[in-house]
């Protein structure tokens, strides 16, 4: 069953999932969001969604319903579609009891009468323990960098932060560079790696909401590891 459409309604049809890395609290849920247009003719019975982590089948809709036969064991009971919404053009997918192994980058595939479209969004997790947040980045790659890190208004944070330096016996440089932050924590801050002889500036914006945490927890203390790299 092959659908056809206009060059024109093709070039409209994108799917949309956040810019920002997603963090997810270690054991409970996160919703990977990510959306399509659709029109009021839509038939939800024509639309298929797939959610991949790299090779991994994450979950699979198509014809109107969930289809989990070649779904990855260790998703099996943990991840859902809110099937009412994706006629509204929502694919979001629900994923319960997050765990360490589910970091990664996730595909979310749309096919519609106006045609395919994949798109990627990252997800982190993080664990709770007793106050405050707390991210490390770690970077690998040469020559030697700088870090910075800011706020949205552009404020320089980086005296609060801790950043430590290695060169292994290649040369490379790993550097760690971990920012601590504490209470109730709704904000959005930039880690910038630059490298002053090549020219060369790497931006990373993580937002970091604890709502969530707050409702179901008496503490919102986060800790987690992501990743760049630098070369």
């Amino acid at each position: 069953d092959r659908w056809l459409e206009s060059p024109s309604r093709l070039a409209e049809f994108e799917t949309t999932v956040p810019s920002e890395t997603q963090l997810a609290i270690l054991g409970q849920h996160i919703v990977l969001d990510c959306s399509f247009p659709v029109d009021k003719q839509w038939d939800q019975t024509r639309c298929q969604i797939e959610w991949m982590l790299d090779k991994e089948v994450v979950h699979s809709f198509y014809y109107g319903q969930d289809h989990l036969n070649d779904q990855s064991s260790r998703y099996v009971n943990r991840t859902s579609l809110h099937h009412s919404d994706i006629q509204k053009g929502d694919a979001s997918l629900r994923l319960e009891r997050a765990t360490l192994e589910d970091e990664g980058n996730y595909t979310c595939t749309v096919h519609t009468e106006m045609g395919p479209k994949r798109t990627s969004v990252s997800l982190k997790l993080f664990s709770t323990s007793a106050c405050g947040v707390e991210l490390l980045l770690t970077t690998e790659g040469y020559p030697r960098p700088s870090v910075q890190w800011l706020t949205v208004s552009g404020e320089d944070v980086t005296d609060d932060t801790v950043t430590h330096l290695s060169q292994d016996t290649r040369g490379l440089y790993t550097v760690s560079s971990t920012v601590s932050l504490q209470g109730a924590v709704n904000k959005t801050l930039t880690f910038v790696l630059k490298n002053e002889e090549v020219g060369q500036e790497i931006r990373r914006n993580i937002t970091f909401i604890s709502g969530n945490l707050q409702r179901t927890r008496k503490y919102n203390y986060l800790y987690g590891r992501a990743f760049v790299v630098y070369h």
